[in-house]
């Protein structure tokens, strides 16, 4: 019986699940929800997105994801930033986009308006943490 290499011992790099976030200004202020008690990173705040679906890119994620937690129709304005974080639910590829509403509607619950300036204050996933500053300085009050 032939020995394994060590090259045979090799495993497939974990997938990468490509995630779109729409991060939506509306003034001085930003739309901010809070993930539920169910599933991975329960009782943060988190921006509207999701999973991008296989033929869609990530602008037509953003949009689709805003629409479909919060009801809102928005636009994509630019993209802010895209990052690669891995969580123990999985490897992520984030892409984040400025967003407007191009309605005035209320989000639905547990999406709401948040100052730009509480930001800092609310507990984000880490990998949303990481780019807090970045759209701080970025977008401005």
């Amino acid at each position: 019986m032939a020995k394994e290499k060590s090259e045979d011992l090799i495993f497939p790099p974990a997938e990468i699940t490509r995630v779109a976030v729409a991060v939506v200004r509306k003034g001085s202020s930003v739309l901010v929800g809070r993930r539920g008690d169910e599933g991975p990173l329960p009782g943060l705040a988190e921006f509207p997105g999701g999973k991008c679906l296989p033929d869609e890119s990530p602008q037509q994620c953003a949009v689709r994801e805003c629409r479909e937690e919060t009801g809102l129709i928005v636009a994509v304005r630019q993209r802010i930033e895209e990052v690669e974080h891995v969580y123990p639910h999985g490897r992520l590829r984030i892409v984040f986009f400025l967003c407007e509403p191009l309605e005035d509607s209320e989000p639905r619950p547990p999406f709401q308006w948040i100052p730009m300036s509480d930001l800092a204050s609310l507990p984000f996933p880490e990998a949303n943490r990481l780019l807090l500053k970045k759209l701080l300085q970025q977008l401005g009050p």
